[in-house]
């Protein structure tokens, strides 16, 4: 592809995001590449991977407790993207130390673990666990935590829209990780996103993750009731890419914090928005989940 002058990143170059250096700018997000785990096996005719030229795999988000989610059916594809209510659904914190993240580790993945709990104390307890049987690892980066969730009832829709408990997470979860990138994933279903990423940069995020999905809503008309059985879902894919954009530039502009942009991105055009309104790195989703190279091959082309 041809970039445009003004574009002068390469993609796949490191870069410093607090304490920690990060192999590249193009991420995959929370949830959409699973714990990171799949697709070593895959390859393309000229040999590349789906991890290739990756900076980071943001994992499925991971709870102090297993959690076997939402009802079925919990994801529905609509014309310009999709709606889900998964539910957090994972194999709990204990789980994920003993069998996953080491796997991760033998495998050079970059890996930020994404993290969610009801209430702030947990985010420390999660925090210090992860240090204590981690601390060695390379590959390991930091933390994304998610306070922002919207298909868990007791916490995840409300959690990440009061500043003060934005920051009470952060700091808590700071105090654990002296070594380790933090960031926080903001929700959009907010007025003021920007006070939000304020809040969780003076607590100590060295950087926040926007957007996670728009709360929405579609009906199967076949019966006259929505199609998730908890009605409401997250949605995302293309459609959410104006939003996405909007709120990437206000958190830029107001609250001075890094930003790593999520929401809509399939193709490198798409990435390169959000670089241009000043995201230090971007996150690939639910483009991830249809094709497992897009993240890669939009590295490839940008780089």
């Amino acid at each position: 592809m041809s970039l445009p002058s003004w574009f002068t990143l390469r993609a796949d170059d490191s870069f410093q995001l607090g304490p920690r250096l990060f192999p590249g700018r193009i991420w995959t997000a929370s949830g959409c590449f699973s714990y990171g785990l799949s697709g070593h096996e895959m390859k393309t005719s000229q040999g590349g991977s789906p991890y290739s030229g990756l900076g980071a795999v943001v994992t499925k988000t991971v709870t102090p407790q297993p959690r076997s989610g939402n009802p079925m059916p919990r994801l529905c594809e609509l014309p310009n993207g999709a709606i889900n209510s998964i539910g957090l659904e994972n194999v709990g914190l204990d789980a994920f130390l003993e069998n996953v993240l080491p796997r991760l580790e033998e495998l050079a993945v970059p890996t930020v673990v994404s993290l969610a709990a009801t209430v702030p104390e947990e985010f420390g307890l999660m925090s210090q666990r992860l240090q204590e049987v981690a601390a060695g690892f390379k590959h390991w980066h930091g933390v994304e935590v998610n306070l922002s969730c919207p298909n868990v009832a007791e916490g995840g829709h409300d959690f990440g829209r009061d500043p003060e408990t934005v920051a009470s997470c952060v700091a808590l979860t700071r105090a654990q990780l002296p070594d380790r990138a933090l960031l926080v994933k903001l929700t959009p279903n907010v007025a003021d996103i920007a006070s939000l990423a304020a809040a969780a940069g003076q607590a100590g995020a060295d950087a926040v993750s926007a957007i996670n999905t728009v709360v929405g809503l579609d009906v199967d008309l076949s019966t006259g009731r929505p199609v998730l059985p908890r009605r409401f879902g997250g949605y995302s894919g293309p459609g959410v890419l104006p939003i996405a954009l909007a709120k990437v530039d206000e958190i830029v502009n107001k609250a001075k914090v890094p930003v790593v942009g999520v929401g809509g991105i399939s193709t490198a055009e798409e990435a390169m928005k959000f670089f241009a309104l000043g995201a230090v790195a971007v996150q690939v989703g639910t483009a991830q989940m249809r094709d497992p190279f897009t993240a890669a091959d939009i590295a490839r082309q940008l780089s």
